[in-house]
């Protein structure tokens, strides 16, 4: 893979109808390329934690922590695995907790200012994780959520 990933679809991830999967792995790879790393590295990992069976929110709750940090390495994301093993531990908690799925914090969302606001909440999601997540997807998807 090019060290240049753009798009989610270079990623094989199409968030383009809000497929609840495609979200989820597309915030997981957003967290990923919003640390100072390598966009290769980012890539790698992200690869390593959906090879693994991460591929939901709730499965960071069958890691602990040092087992989500030695998948990290596996991606050569050693630098800061420690905390960024915290930090994904933490946003995927939190949107199971608070929104119980990607695709629901997204839909539920008024528009991209509001899901910016609630993804910039979370600890270890900053101004530019929000902006590579929230960039790629459909003005359509905002405010979509059944009750």
């Amino acid at each position: 893979m090019s060290d240049d990933v753009k798009h989610p679809s270079d990623l094989g991830i199409d968030v383009s109808d809000g497929r609840p999967q495609q979200l989820y792995r597309w915030l997981l790879a957003s967290v990923l390329f919003g640390r100072p790393v390598q966009q290769s590295v980012a890539a790698d990992t992200y690869r390593v934690l959906i090879d693994h069976g991460l591929t939901s929110p709730a499965r960071f709750a069958e890691h602990d922590h040092e087992g989500l940090r030695r998948l990290l390495d596996e991606g050569s994301y050693a630098r800061i695995d420690h905390v960024m093993s915290d930090e994904l531990h933490e946003v995927m908690a939190h949107v199971v907790d608070d929104w119980g799925s990607v695709s629901h914090l997204v839909r539920s969302s008024a528009d991209r200012r509001e899901l910016t606001a609630r993804l910039t909440a979370l600890t270890g999601v900053g101004p530019k994780t929000a902006e590579i997540f929230t960039r790629e997807l459909p003005d359509s998807l905002y405010g979509t959520a059944e009750a």
